[in-house]
């Protein structure tokens, strides 16, 4: 008869070595780099843009928004 594998738990002292062990973070050269400004934008295009972002299904960001509308933009060569 073939024997069945049984899954032990690990104990605590395994579980806080993996966790102490950590892991290495992203470093500065593979980071996408991004540039922050500040945009002015008219009371009237802020309204219709959060109109349009609450219209879609789930939560996007204003800043979301914006940047598909930018890359939308610059797909069309326009």
């Amino acid at each position: 008869m073939a024997e069945k594998s049984v899954k032990r738990r690990p104990r605590t002292m395994e579980v806080s070595q993996v966790i102490n062990r950590g892991g290495s973070s992203t470093s500065a050269a593979d980071a996408k780099k991004e540039r922050i400004f500040n945009l002015r934008v008219p009371d009237e295009v802020v309204e219709k843009v959060d109109a349009l972002r609450k219209a879609r299904i789930g939560q996007v960001s204003r800043n979301t928004w914006i940047l598909e509308a930018i890359q939308e933009k610059i797909e069309r060569g326009s």
